[in-house]
């Protein structure tokens, strides 16, 4: 196979000349373990100009570059080739960051290929444009190393047919291929095209890598993602008797060039790659979670594990100040197990919880299961205050924005993506044990005036199956629709119940990011036997602000809620306004005896301006409630931010 095709898979006979334009973004961000929107820290653009001599010899001169930081990070310097263009598929030995990141690794193409390779013919596409006299059949070959402890290149190349040039390369490595001891994986895209019907010349790279802590397992991963465009190719190209005898590369200082170097804005991209704020719908999220999961990592097996900042300490009524650590084990690349625990210095219970996720190789079946001992447990329909905020809050100003009770067993789910991954469906079982909590903490730094009581969560056992369906619609990079619709079937109490709840929200940015508006309506109800903390409560900051916190509860509610954002400064300051509308309804008369939770008499709102600054991770919301309502300042984080902490 390697002999066969890789004298003919080269990008260009020796005797081709050419100049040509790129331009790309470099782009660093957080990539969250659960699959939810990243968070970007930095963006990169870079120009510059490819030229190729009729004796082989190559030369890239970078003409424009520039940066923003969108989060404070230390300045750093990309490896050469995040900013300049692959030309010649990486040769018979690929490397990647300079032999930083990847190095060793024989390409399969290359001289001896056979000895470490296997191919496998995995299907055939037919390739057809403008400029083609008739369509280019190509076929995909699918690449395996013999064995996985050596450095190998894993994934597949698209050939033609007809020649065996090189069409498109998309692949991994193994394990031992990572220099670097932090990455976690490196994921490389070559596109090529077809020019003056004959020539196969690079079009478009994407080179990914993924970092993280060997020794310790946190939420997040550090990623550098370069994108590369090559255009405007001139087949008889000028230049001076003495232009290859200088550098192979030249590099323009950051700032110098002006902004005629480059075709697009240098956050034009970041919607496409799904790093604006708006983020992606968490269909799409799910979808590249698992795609990583399957890829098999450089980091150990085994590392201490947290899943976020308050699973290591955090504060609150219920357990006073709780401090915890896990570990966690990968035994192959699609199966990961979890173990988390910890101690409430004032409850004085220990919880732990074990997880385990699995996701198919071949298909996007993917499985979860948590097994829990005393887990903290929360109020419907959902968080409204971060964790971490939350601790700061109940430390500083005696303020527990949590309503917590203890539950003990075990909950899974199996879900699969449908389509083209904009559907999710996933049924889910739960089994557990509630147990109120016991005597409030009233510890922390603001004394314990204004701590709320405990609620008084009800004991026993509950199980419930459900259903979840989520789908999103999105044309184009600036917009999205995303709608969710949960149903479940339960036991309490010795009588069945049912609950649904269900949500739609919309997102829109402008392509500079500069303006954003994001919508969204949750509607729930609940029949039959259901706990009391399994009801819906609103008011004050999260649903309600301006108006009495969790003052509202009953069987069913409706949220509607929405906010714009306009950047001022970019990056260091934004106006914000926020505006919605929420009623609750179904009277329970011990959630009015027992937690004075009553449903509200009609429609309830609020309305409210704010600020925003560090690319509107920390914001800063004075809120009205109407009719009737308070004045209320609401300093919180970025959601993307306050799921880790």
């Amino acid at each position: 196979m390697a002999r066969q095709y890789r004298a003919r898979a080269r990008t260009a006979p020796d005797s081709l000349a050419y100049s040509a334009r790129a331009e790309g973004h470099i782009y660093f961000f957080l990539e969250r373990d659960d699959g939810g929107a990243p968070i970007p820290m930095r963006v990169d653009q870079v120009a510059l100009d490819l030229h190729r001599s009729r004796r082989g010899e190559e030369r890239q001169v970078v003409r424009g570059l520039r940066r923003r930081e969108l989060l404070p990070v230390k300045d750093f310097r990309y490896y050469r080739d995040r900013l300049t263009a692959v030309t010649d598929g990486f040769g018979d030995q690929i490397r990647v960051g300079q032999g930083n990141d990847v190095r060793g690794v024989l390409h399969p193409l290359a001289e001896g290929g056979d000895a470490h390779y296997r191919y496998r013919m995995a299907d055939s596409i037919r390739i057809s444009g403008p400029d083609m006299a008739e369509p280019i059949l190509v076929y995909r070959v699918r690449v395996e190393p013999r064995r996985d402890d050596t450095p190998a290149f894993v994934g597949s190349v698209f050939l033609e047919a007809a020649t065996g040039a090189l069409a498109r390369m998309d692949f991994t490595f193994t394990p031992s291929s990572y220099v670097d001891r932090r990455n976690s994986a490196v994921h490389v895209r070559l596109d090529h095209s077809l020019w003056e019907g004959r020539h196969w010349l690079p079009h478009r790279q994407t080179v990914e890598v993924r970092r993280e802590i060997p020794e310790v397992d946190l939420p997040v991963a550090t990623v550098i993602r370069a994108t590369l465009r090559i255009y405007d190719y001139d087949f008889a190209p000028t230049v001076a008797e003495d232009f290859f005898d200088r550098p192979q590369v030249t590099l323009v200082p950051y700032g110098r060039a002006d902004s005629a170097e480059y075709e697009r804005g240098l956050m034009d991209g970041m919607a496409e790659e799904g790093l604006a704020p708006m983020g992606l719908a968490e269909v799409r999220a799910e979808a590249r979670r698992i795609a990583r999961e399957r890829v098999a990592s450089g980091l150990p097996r085994v590392r201490l594990y947290a899943d976020r900042l308050s699973s290591l300490v955090r504060a609150n009524r219920a357990e006073g100040v709780y401090v915890g650590g896990g570990a966690s084990f990968a035994p192959r690349p699609a199966t990961r197990l979890e173990w988390l625990a910890g101690y409430g210095l004032w409850s004085g219970m220990a919880s732990t919880t074990l997880r385990a996720r699995w996701s198919s190789s071949t298909t996007s079946a993917n499985a979860r299961a948590e097994l829990g001992w005393n887990r903290l447990r929360g109020l419907r329909p959902r968080p409204f205050v971060a964790d971490g905020v939350n601790t700061v809050h109940t430390l500083l100003t005696g303020r527990d924005y949590t309503d917590p009770y203890f539950a003990t067993g075990l909950r899974a789910e199996v879900g699969t993506t449908l389509g083209a991954g904009d559907t999710r469906l996933a049924l889910r079982i739960e089994w557990e044990e509630y147990d109120p909590p016991g005597a409030p903490w009233g510890g922390g730094l603001g004394g314990d005036d204004d701590l709320r009581p405990l609620r008084p969560a009800e004991d026993g056992r509950y199980f419930g199956v459900g259903v979840e369906i989520g789908r999103s619609w999105s044309d184009g990079p600036t917009w999205e629709i995303a709608a969710a619709l949960t149903a479940t079937g339960s036991r309490w109490g010795g009588s069945g119940g049912l609950a649904a709840t269900g949500r739609v929200e919309g997102r829109r940015a402008s392509r500079e990011l500069s303006r954003r508006i994001h919508v969204s309506a949750e509607v729930g109800g609940l029949g039959g036997e259901q706990p009391s903390q399994h009801h819906y409560f609103v008011g004050g900051r999260g649903t309600l602000p301006g108006h009495p916190y969790r003052a509202y509860g009953g069987r069913r509610f409706a949220l509607l809620q929405g906010e714009a954002t306009f950047a001022l400064v970019p990056v260091w300051l934004s106006v914000r306004t926020v505006t919605g509308a929420g009623v609750v309804g179904g009277s329970v008369a011990s959630l009015v005896r027992d937690w004075g939770a009553a449903p509200t008499d009609g429609l309830l709102g609020y309305a409210g301006l704010g600020l925003a600054t560090l690319h509107d991770a920390i914001r800063i919301d004075g809120h009205w409630g109407v009719p009737g309502g308070d004045f209320e300042l609401v300093v919180s984080v970025d959601p993307r931010l306050g799921q880790l902490l």
